[in-house]
């Protein structure tokens, strides 16, 4: 099966009319980040009975696999996106979702069957150790955490998909819940200090498009974008991105055949969205595919995009010519991703597969690849983050980071 959708892995909905999955103070809907439960559903439930991708990279140096204490002993917590804070600590979201998934059979909605915390988790880069996680629920929580932002303002925002999006500082532990709506799932940084959040959907089972929202750090929605969909498609969005240069906003979206009618029959397909200054949505179909995209500091934007059987990064300074980096040659489509993009501090830039295949850009421009091992074969690669010398990956097979020598 291809796997037709970015950053998520995801419920695209819920059969048979169950379309919601919370109430008006929970705020929980279903539908997720993306097709990619089509491939990864398929990858992370029956890891067991794929082959995996070929790597002929080298095997990474100086392994260091670390896994936290279990969370809760009700349900199996394991490591999703993350990122690196100013204080050289790596934040990621923790959930149940997928543990829950295979243990109800297959129930997209069965996380929110068991109350549990709801936490960030932390490790420290230097130390290579693990530091309380910062909880930021409820006893009633339900759903896990989804995607975190460092906000460079002491605060991580994060999402839950199910329930409220919010922010955590964690010099004090203070969490405020942010009144945004349900949906939201990746989170990036916007216009005039904003944080951008994509909505995968709107709530329904089988009809409505999904948006981009900016807000304020007071928690007030200040822009909302909407995008484009092929006939006969609703639109899904997933990786957002602002382009502050050209005033566009980028956003990798699944596009969901309408249920009932011809439109039905249609297969799932991912077109990048890219709304310009003016408020016009535009379609760019591949090839390439635009898994996924990110940004420095400095504005410099970095899209991993696959042709064929090449993956490329793409590289579109603020000023200067845009070129394409050869990552890998023989790259598999239909067995892997690429998940993640995060820019070092230094400049260095980390593209992260559901395999493990790590490809770090230097600042020379030369790439430098890495294969982490597997130790569990059903667990997926999300995060990677480059520290001096060191790469470390969160690991959604329980709650793992690993660590190995930078390539």
């Amino acid at each position: 099966m291809a796997a037709v959708s970015g950053k998520g892995l995801l419920v695209q909905w819920i059969a048979g009319g169950a379309s919601r999955v919370g109430d008006a103070n929970s705020g929980g809907i279903l539908n997720r980040r993306g097709v990619a439960v089509l491939a990864a559903l398929a990858a992370f439930g029956c890891a067991g009975e794929r082959p995996e991708p070929a790597s002929t990279f080298p095997r990474a140096q100086g392994v260091s696999i670390q896994t936290a204490r279990p969370q809760s002993s009700a349900e199996r917590y394991c490591a999703w996106y993350g990122a690196e804070g100013a204080d050289d600590v790596l934040y990621f979201g923790e959930a149940a979702f997928w543990s829950a998934k295979a243990k109800a059979g297959g129930d997209p909605t069965a996380d929110l069957q068991q109350p549990g915390p709801q936490l960030i988790g932390r490790f420290d880069l230097v130390a290579e150790r693990w530091l309380p996680p910062l909880e930021v629920g409820t006893p009633e929580s339900r759903s896990g955490v989804w995607d975190v932002l460092d906000g460079g303002d002491g605060e991580i925002y994060f999402t839950t998909f199910f329930e409220e999006a919010g922010s955590v500082s964690p010099a004090t532990g203070r969490v405020r819940r942010l009144a945004l709506g349900s949906a939201l799932n990746e989170l990036a940084r916007g216009p005039d200090g904003s944080v951008l959040a994509s909505r995968y959907g709107s709530g329904a089972a089988d009809a409505g498009n999904g948006d981009v929202i900016a807000f304020d750090r007071d928690g007030r929605i200040v822009r909302r974008w909407s995008l484009a969909a092929p006939p006969g498609y609703r639109v899904a969005p997933k990786t957002p991105l602002w382009d502050a240069l050209r005033g566009e906003l980028w956003v990798t979206a699944d596009q969901l055949p309408l249920a009932g009618g011809p439109s039905a029959a249609l297969p799932p397909r991912q077109d990048a969205v890219v709304v310009d200054a003016s408020g016009r949505a535009r379609l760019q179909p591949e090839p390439p595919e635009l898994l996924f995209a990110a940004k420095s500091r400095d504005g410099e934007i970095y899209r991993a995009e696959a042709d064929g059987r090449a993956l490329w990064l793409t590289v579109v300074p603020p000023r200067g010519e845009t070129r394409r980096v050869l990552l890998d040659a023989a790259f598999a489509p239909d067995l892997d991703f690429a998940q993640d993009i995060q820019v070092a501090a230094d400049g260095r830039v980390a593209v992260t597969r559901w395999s493990g295949i790590v490809h770090v850009l230097e600042r020379d421009g030369r790439v430098r690849s890495v294969a982490l091992p597997r130790p569990d074969p059903a667990g997926l690669y999300y995060t990677g983050v480059l520290n001096g010398q060191r790469l470390c990956v969160t690991y959604c097979a329980d709650v793992t980071v690993v660590c190995v020598d930078a390539p």
